[in-house]
C-alpha cells in the first residue's frame, strides 16, 4: 500500500500563548509586590500604634509617681525648681510645662527599682515636674444652710508628665490637676 503525502502549507504560529502567558505573569508579580507592600506598611503602622501605647502608659506611670508626692499626710516637697518642683508663673506668663527641657532640665525621673528601669523597653525614662498654682478657699455644704459653713483652704497643683515610647521620637505628654486640703 502506498501512502500519499498531501502537500499542506505549514500554519504560521505566531506565539500567542507565550505572549499571553508572559502577561499573566506579570499580574501575578504586580499583584504579589502589591500584597507585600501592603503587609509592609501594616505592619509599621502596628509597630507605630504599639510604641505611641508604650509612651502614653510611660507617661501615665509617671504622672501617677508624681501625684503620690502630693497625696496623703506626708510632708510636701519644697517647691524651689529642684527635682521637678515649681512655683507657677504668673497669669499670662510662659508655662514651665512648655518651655522646660524635658530632658535636661530639674525634672522628675521615676526612681529605679532595685538597679533596673522603673519603666521597660523605652528609650528614656518618663519624667514629670508639679507646679503649685496656688489655694483656694470652698465652703463645705454638708451642713444646714442656715448655719454657718466651715471654709477649707485646698492648694491646687499642675502635673504634667512626658513618656518615650522605644523610638525617642515618640512621646506622649499628659498633665492633670490635683487639689489637696
Amino acid at each position: 500500500m502506498r501512502i500519499k503525502r498531501l502537500n499542506v502549507a505549514p500554519v504560521r504560529q505566531r506565539g500567542a500563548a507565550l505572549v499571553v502567558g508572559l502577561i499573566f505573569l506579570a499580574m501575578l508579580s504586580l499583584m504579589g509586590v502589591a500584597a507585600y507592600m501592603v503587609a509592609n506598611q501594616e505592619e509599621r503602622m502596628s509597630g507605630n500604634t504599639r510604641d505611641r501605647i508604650r509612651a502614653f502608659e510611660a507617661a501615665e506611670a509617671s504622672l501617677r509617681d508624681c501625684e503620690s508626692l502630693l497625696g496623703g499626710f506626708g510632708t510636701l516637697p519644697t517647691f524651689n525648681g529642684s527635682n521637678g518642683m515649681y512655683e507657677a508663673p504668673a497669669f499670662g506668663d510662659p508655662q514651665i510645662y512648655e518651655t522646660i527641657n524635658w530632658l535636661t532640665g530639674s525634672v522628675r525621673v521615676i526612681p529605679q527599682v532595685g538597679g533596673a528601669p522603673a519603666i521597660p523597653d523605652v528609650a528614656i525614662q518618663p519624667r514629670c515636674i508639679i507646679e503649685r498654682i496656688g489655694e483656694i478657699e470652698r465652703r463645705d455644704l454638708s451642713g444646714a444652710r442656715s448655719m454657718p459653713q466651715e471654709v477649707i483652704i485646698e492648694t491646687i497643683y499642675r502635673i504634667s508628665s512626658t513618656g518615650f515610647g522605644t523610638n525617642t521620637s515618640t512621646t506622649s505628654n499628659l498633665q492633670t490637676m490635683f487639689r489637696r486640703q
